[in-house]
């Protein structure tokens, strides 16, 4: 346990700043509507919180709220990349600036507008930096989304989904971007980080809560199935492909196209259609949610793992990409929570409250896992009253920063030192 309440409250997704801080976007106030998910409150809006181990014991000791904004009701997505703080909260993208470094945001501006799922958790999640020198999004499948660039092209997707939220009444199939293309449903974005360029990557995913970027750029993400059917998914995330979650142009459901003798999963992602990408893992039920890769660090067991939270089961899975063919496929793990004797998600029926809503990897190489803590997945009927929040480390036992930092040194005799500092801890 590394941080809980009152630091911080209901984290709906972190990320982690050159700092080593955690960053965490709160979602207090999330689908509050007709006396729904009673908790603290905050009136004032929902905040941006960092937090941080200022003594290097392994424990949170401080917090402050870099923002609070009566505009952000239950943000979805937080990406820092000094100055700038991307804050996804549907319709908008809030880009704070923080041009002098205290800690608090010198200005605030849209970044990008028009998507759909206000206070729903299919709009706008992440924001996600690419060592390419573009920003990555995702979007669920509460839409449409019709979303302008700085230079003024647009972008549209749409479908026929409409539920889980009194604000998501209007929705359309078959829209068509500046590009051409009828983009449908959940939908991957790239763009320049002035707003020029913009495009879909991918589409047609249901909710897909964030997207992950190795260094080779390769992508990654996880995506919901429709409630009950056993098909949640961890997909590599091919350039221009197709997701296959409803019919091409939006307007039908798979069970609309299912075929006699065809296996849900299956069909339920269009597997067997041409023109849509079959690459994927299926986990099963759940709730996904946040996604990261672990590409170096001291668990080296982990490296090239695709961590990948699932709230609905409290799991954090590790799928390792292995090549196949001209893309990848994904061998399953768990990384945190509980399992079965084949190593997949169990439930073992005690009412479990560890929801992991996000992972990130830190500056030293720990894993940072942000909990929702709640005996349900939070998205329609929370019970935790207190709003109560935590984030759990997973790190090799005594690792600090500090010692890999010394270990790192150029110069013998910090190092030495700190090798005998872990000769005498056993390691």
């Amino acid at each position: 346990l590394w941080a809980e309440s009152p630091h911080l409250y209901n984290p709906a997704a972190i990320d982690v700043d050159p700092k080593g801080r955690v960053w965490v976007a709160e979602a207090v106030n999330y689908r509050r509507w007709g006396g729904r998910n009673p908790g603290v409150d905050h009136p004032e809006g929902d905040r941006i919180v960092i937090v941080e181990d200022t003594d290097g014991d392994g424990s949170a000791d401080s917090s402050k709220v870099f923002v609070q904004d009566a505009d952000l009701t239950a943000p979805l997505g937080i990406c820092v990349v000094p100055p700038h703080v991307y804050v996804s909260c549907s319709p908008n993208i809030f880009v704070y600036t923080d041009e002098d470094g205290d800690d608090v945001p010198d200005k605030r501006e849209t970044f990008l507008t028009g998507f759909g799922g206000f206070d729903h958790d299919h709009g706008v999640h992440s924001v996600v930096a690419g060592d390419d020198g573009w920003l990555y999004i995702a979007a669920g499948n509460a839409g449409p989304h019709i979303v302008t660039g700085s230079d003024g092209a647009t972008v549209r997707s749409g479908s026929i989904y409409t539920g889980g939220s009194p604000y998501n009444g209007r929705n359309t199939p078959g829209l068509v971007s500046d590009d051409g293309m009828a983009w449908t449903a959940g939908i991957m974005l790239r763009v320049r980080p002035d707003g020029t360029g913009l495009h879909v990557f991918a589409d047609n995913f249901r909710n897909q809560y964030e997207i992950a970027r190795d260094s080779y750029g390769n992508l990654y993400t996880e995506d919901n199935d429709d409630d009950g059917s056993r098909g949640c998914r961890t997909a590599w995330v091919a350039e221009g492909a197709r997701y296959g979650y409803y019919s091409a142009d939006g307007s039908r459901t798979w069970r609309a196209d299912m075929r006699p003798g065809q296996e849900v999963q299956a069909a339920h992602w269009h597997a067997e259609d041409p023109g849509v990408m079959p690459t994927w893992t299926i986990n099963g039920a759940g709730g996904p949610t946040g996604v990261c890769v672990y590409e170096s660090g001291p668990m080296t067991s982990l490296e090239g793992a695709v961590l990948n939270c699932d709230a609905g089961v409290g799991v954090v899975y590790a799928h390792m990409p292995v090549v196949d063919g001209s893309g990848y496929k994904l061998e399953p793990s768990v990384f945190l929570g509980r399992t079965d004797a084949s190593g997949r998600a169990a439930d073992d029926g005690k009412g479990n409250w560890f929801r992991p809503s996000d992972v990130c990897v830190a500056t030293d190489g720990a894993v940072y896992v942000a909990d929702w803590y709640d005996p349900g997945v939070g998205g329609h009927a929370a019970r935790d009253r207190e709003s109560y929040g935590r984030i759990l480390r997973v790190a090799p036992e005594g690792q600090t920063s500090e010692m890999l930092e010394g270990l790192r040194s150029p110069c013998l005799s910090v190092r030495a030192v700190e090798r005998a500092r872990l000769i005498a801890m056993g390691a």
